[in-house]
């Protein structure tokens, strides 16, 4: 058998974070956050399971379903009912979130320029 090349780790990852985003739109579970500690894991690493970023173990997998309070093989066929529509949704929902990152939500005013003021008579 031959050994996974990387291209083929980061399609498992990603297939894995669609996945986990197709459970928590299901579930009652409403942060990432509130996951994790359902899991017994941290935010971070959650974080970075969501995202695709990291390889996801044997024993977090079995974590993350008892969180989801589904067995093993449900979140199993969770994965393999991923579909490459599912995949493209999930990404432009990434890239819009990129966007919208950091941007503040009310525009402030040039630098150099001071907010105008009404006058009270």
């Amino acid at each position: 058998m031959k050994a996974q090349e990387k291209s083929d780790k980061d399609a498992i990852k990603l297939r894995f974070a669609v996945g986990l985003s197709k459970l928590l739109e299901k579930s009652g579970i409403k942060s990432l956050k509130k996951l994790a500690r359902d899991g017994g894991m941290e935010p971070s690493h959650i974080q970075k399971i969501a995202s695709g970023k990291v390889d996801v173990t044997l024993t977090t997998s079995i974590s993350l379903a008892a969180a989801f309070g589904i067995s093993y093989a449900e979140l199993a066929a969770t994965y393999e009912r991923v579909t490459d529509k599912d995949i493209r949704e999930f990404l432009d929902n990434q890239e819009t979130q990129k966007k919208h990152k950091g941007k503040p939500k009310l525009p402030l005013p040039l630098s150099g320029s001071k907010p105008k003021r009404k006058k009270v008579d």
